[in-house]
């Protein structure tokens, strides 16, 4: 009998602990964390930022003698648009407490912290009208995959709407130069390496794999401009005409593209 209470025991604990568990995974409802004391919302607010922030794998100065603040990166989730996942960068500040003493020796402490969007294209989304009023599917497999991807290939941009608009008009104006519709204009009257055409640099280098930045320049109201960095060495300057609140861009006018001087 006492051998039967024991082993009821053990199952009703283990049940409980896997419970637990599984309330864990899921979380906090809305009305046990805005009921949480001052104490306990500090702890849990702490704890959940902590969750979403990935291991930081080894502290670097760079090219400074002194530590000027460490990156850091939030586990990827899902946006509104099938196919493009999200996560946030962020860099935590450092500042000297003391002087006089060499920059690699001297006490430093954190004091801020900057953050910014990065985006990785599983598959280039194909945007619907009603895209807009969508809400943001976070939990999805396949970002959460992505971020564990050392090969994914992840690009700056303001928000995910920048992200997929700038990429449907870089695919738009790869495939214009492809046709031969489309020339560089302006062109670098020398472009490395010597002897290559800027319409050939643009499809060598212009694929979504190679993306580093995405952000809108100034057009009319009537049309859409995109500044695009590729693969750390070169930008494309591009514009479309815009189909009104469409994402989807209509034809593209006009491209130039510049080469960035790396020093080494």
């Amino acid at each position: 009998m006492y051998r039967g209470l024991a082993g009821l025991g053990i199952v009703a604990t283990a049940l409980l602990l896997c419970c637990t568990a599984v309330a864990a995974q899921d979380g906090a409802s809305t009305r046990e964390l805005v009921e949480l004391s001052p104490q306990a919302a500090n702890r849990t607010v702490q704890k959940d930022l902590l969750s979403v922030l990935t291991p930081v794998r080894q502290i670097r100065s760079g090219m400074f003698r002194q530590l000027h603040g460490v990156y850091l990166v939030t586990k990827a989730y899902g946006t509104e648009f099938d196919g493009l996942c999200r996560r946030d960068e962020l860099s935590l500040r450092y500042a000297q407490t003391e002087q006089g003493q060499a920059p690699e020796d001297a006490p430093v402490r954190p004091y801020g912290i900057e953050a910014a969007p990065s985006f990785h294209i599983i598959r280039l989304p194909t945007p619907e009208p009603e895209d807009a009023d969508r809400q943001a599917d976070v939990w999805q497999p396949k970002c959460a995959a992505a971020g564990h991807d050392d090969k994914a290939n992840w690009f700056g941009a303001p928000d995910a709407h920048t992200a997929v608009q700038g990429a449907l008009v870089l695919e738009a104006a790869v495939k214009a130069v492809r046709l031969g519709t489309l020339k560089a204009q302006p062109c670098p009257s020398v472009y490395e390496p010597k002897g290559s055409t800027c319409e050939a640099a643009i499809l060598e280098n212009g694929d979504l794999s190679r993306l580093d930045k995405i952000e809108t320049c100034p057009a009319e109201s009537d049309t859409l401009c995109y500044a695009i960095n590729l693969n750390v060495s070169s930008r494309l300057t591009i514009k479309a005409r815009a189909q009104g609140e469409a994402l989807t861009p209509g034809p593209v006018t006009s491209i130039a593209i510049e080469q960035f001087i790396i020093v080494t």
